[in-house]
This record gives structure tokens, sequence and C-alpha cells, in this order.
């Protein structure tokens, strides 16, 4: 008798395990996308191999989110970043199921230090220091190759250091900006930003476009009043199509320098960005909106 409650205990617990793993299962059937593992964005390998600037890695946080299995990101355009803190929306895969993160708030000073880490099965994960799993949805994101897991865990590394001190010069544009108009002769750049601007203007030249804007925004994280790297920042991020970085970075320059000859038609151009850049938001998020349609009716 002993014998047959245990038979039917264990055929009990092998069946509510199946009653539990097979939905989460085929929730990350539908979720996984099959796809090239690493989609991080799209760089020289000496530029990606330099120090990280802040654009640089805002791009690379919302491509880590697009290029992990277990993340779906319906609207790319919906990741919104200032100095404190981002926000996004997506879709991933966790235990038993699937959870929807909309307009979720991340604050970059409460954030870990983050380190790739490989985990189960060869994949690659972020955890803090001490190997701990990170808060929610960190804990969740994994990836196929240890380069996308680094440049992922770099870029919010960056971020989260430029809430303090090393972004201040950044965060005070305006009035930087200000005292720097109230010189009556202005500086001339530091020999660093020099440097970047020649490698930036040499990386034009080839149309390296991805390096050249890395080189101008590396100039500018380190002397933000610099007007000519961010005119030319900004005309180089929209032929990359970097719509919303451009306008950044013309507004700068406007800023820096109001009364330029050219400032009508930079102003004229933060318009026409503008549009552009949010027609490409309704393009990709119709684009989806089609793709997603389509999976459900086969």
């Amino acid at each position: 008798m002993t014998l047959v409650i245990r038979k039917l205990t264990a055929s009990a617990i092998l069946l509510l395990m199946c009653v539990l793993i097979l939905p989460c299962l085929a929730s990350a059937q539908r979720l996984v996308k099959k796809r090239e593992p690493a989609a991080a964005p799209e760089a020289s390998s000496d530029a990606a191999a330099s120090p990280m600037t802040l654009w640089r890695a805002r791009k690379a946080v919302a491509a880590g989110f697009q290029s992990c299995p277990m993340a779906t990101v319906d609207n790319p355009s919906s990741f919104k970043f200032d100095f404190d803190s981002f926000q996004f929306s997506a879709k991933i895969i966790v235990p038993f199921g699937h959870k929807d993160y909309r307009d979720q708030k991340v604050e970059l000073k409460d954030l870990p230090q983050f380190f790739p880490q490989k985990g189960f099965g060869g994949l690659y994960r972020v955890k803090d220091e001490a190997g701990k799993d990170l808060p929610e949805p960190f804990n969740h994101l994994l990836w196929y190759d240890l380069e996308t897991a680094e440049l992922f865990a770099n870029a919010l590394n960056h971020l989260r250091d430029m809430t303090g001190e090393q972004g201040m010069a950044l965060r005070n544009l305006p009035q930087a900006a200000e005292a720097w108009r109230a010189l009556s002769q202005k500086p001339p750049v530091p020999e660093e930003v020099r440097g970047q601007r020649l490698l930036a203007e040499t990386a034009f030249k080839e149309r390296k476009l991805d390096k050249a804007l890395y080189h101008y925004e590396r100039g500018l994280e380190l002397y933000p009043v610099w007007p000519e790297g961010r005119f030319n920042a900004a005309l180089v991020a929209a032929e990359l199509h970097s719509y919303g970085v451009a306008v950044e970075h013309m507004r700068a320059y406007l800023e820096l320098v109001p009364d330029a000859p050219d400032a009508q038609s930079a102003r004229d151009q933060v318009v026409i960005w503008q549009d552009k850049a949010t027609e490409a938001a309704a393009q990709t998020k119709n684009a989806e909106q089609t793709q997603s349609g389509g999976k459900k009716r086969r």
C-alpha cells in the first residue's frame, strides 16, 4: 500500500512539473527570437576597445536589451536616457512565464558595478562584483557571447559613473556654456581634444562614420564647450540616422554660439531631424506590429 502511494505521489509530482514547466517553455518559444548573437552597436574594432562615451553607452544599453534572446523590444525608441536614469519597455522571459516592463525606470546611481560572467549552458550574464544576481530586470538578461555581455556591462558602468563627478561638466553644460560665451578671448581646445578631432576627421575622410562620431564624442566628454565638435558630431550622427543624438548635439552647438552665422540653418536642421526621428520611430513600431500580427495569424 505504501509503495502504491509513493508511486502515485511521484506521478503526481511529475504531472505537476509538466503543468508548471511546459507553459514556460511554450512562452519562451514564442518570445525568443532567432537571430545572430552579437547585435551590438556597429563600431570599428579599435573604437569598440576604446573608452566608453556617454552616447555610445546609451546606444549599447539599448542594443544589449535588443540582442538578448530572453527579451523582446517592440519599440527601440522606448529607451529614453537622461543623466540620472533611463526608461525602457520590453517583454522579458522570467521563470514560469514572461514579464512586461512598460516605461520601466532605472535609477543609474542605485546600480552596482556590473561584471560579465559565464553561466549555465555557456551563456553569459551580468552580475555584481561578488558574483551575485543583479536587481530586476538585469538578473533575467543573458547573451550568447562574452563581447556583447561585456559591452553591456561597460556601458551601464559608464552611465552610472556619469551620474557623479565624471559627468558634471556635461550635466552643467548650460552654466559652462554661459561662462564660455562670456570670455572675451576663447581658449584653444586642449591638446587631447585636438587629437580626437584629428582622428575624427581622418575617420570621416575614410567614411568610417561610426568611428568619426566616437572621436568627436570622446572629445566632447573631455571638453563639452567645443562648438566645432558639437556641430560636426551632429552632422555625422544624422548621416548615421541617429537623429535624436544629432538634435542633442546641434542644440548644444546653438547654446554655445547662438549668434553664429549658420545659427538659423542649424535650428532648421533640428526641426528636420526631429521630424525624421518621429517618422523613424513610427515606422519601426508599425513594422514590429505587422510582424507580431503575422506570427499570431500563423
